[in-house]
């Protein structure tokens, strides 16, 4: 008889478990996140990575000194950003917008949306952050950066916020991770009473600054109660690429 006669057979049900086993190691290598981009800045690493979502389409993350920023699958959050600020201005014409933070395009892409709003302003630290949202994530924003209506200023908002001269009708913030949860304690002053008395000043009479968190900020909530006429947190539900739920804040405040 010969050795192979002489093996012992795996059950069946053992067999399926190896194959579902091997089908998900598959899967899971398939999905590994590819680093498309990485580049060391004077503020840190920043890198770009793609990976294959369960449905297969491509996913992608910037990650900042080795922290989570942001996936493409935050779009809806990102997107409500520009869509809570612009709601309270209904009905008016030629709106000039701000926004500090560019990510992956996605709130520009939103306000664009908007037939009332003639000018928006983008302000972004990271040039990558710029090159990227046009080549790798313009199918997915729509080609936002090429609207006419767009100007994009590399540098530091802070600064920028000195000299601005607006007045902005919006005011639309997504830095870091919020106000709370932040990679770079420097972010911290954009969120604190002096940037916000800043930013205050250069609203219209009836603007609104709106403010993408990651997490709950009560402080930063009673903050903007202190210097804005009204204030207001609204948390917007998403779910990731396998319908895992999760919560993101964003804050309003009118003058």
């Amino acid at each position: 008889m010969s050795n192979a006669a002489n093996q012992k057979r795996l059950p069946l049900a053992g067999l399926r478990t190896l194959l579902r086993l091997a089908e998900g190691r598959g899967q899971m290598m398939a999905r590994e996140a590819v680093v498309l981009a990485r580049e060391e800045t004077e503020r840190g690493e920043i890198a770009l990575r793609r990976r294959a979502g369960v449905d297969g389409q491509s996913i992608y993350e910037i990650i900042f000194n080795g922290v989570f920023l942001m996936a493409s699958t935050n779009a809806p959050s990102a997107r409500q950003l520009a869509c809570l600020a612009l709601k309270p201005l209904a009905g008016r014409e030629g709106l000039r917008i701000l926004i500090g933070g560019l990510g992956m395009g996605y709130t520009l892409q939103a306000a664009l949306e908007h037939s009332a709003v003639a000018r928006v302003e983008v302000v972004e630290v990271e040039p990558l952050i710029v090159e990227w949202a046009s080549a790798f994530f313009g199918p997915l924003n729509g080609d936002a950066l090429a609207d006419k209506r767009v100007q994009v200023v590399v540098g530091d908002l802070a600064r920028y916020l000195e000299t601005a001269t607006g007045p902005y009708d919006a005011i639309l913030l997504d830095i870091d991770n919020g106000p709370t949860w932040l990679v770079l304690e420097g972010n911290a002053a954009l969120y604190g009473r002096v940037a916000l008395e800043r930013m205050q000043a250069l609203l219209t009479a009836d603007g609104v600054l709106a403010v993408w968190a990651a997490e709950r900020a009560p402080g930063f909530l009673a903050e903007l109660e202190r210097t804005f006429t009204w204030a207001d947190e609204v948390i917007v539900g998403e779910r990731d690429d396998e319908g895992r739920e999760t919560g993101y804040f964003i804050y309003c405040a009118g003058k």
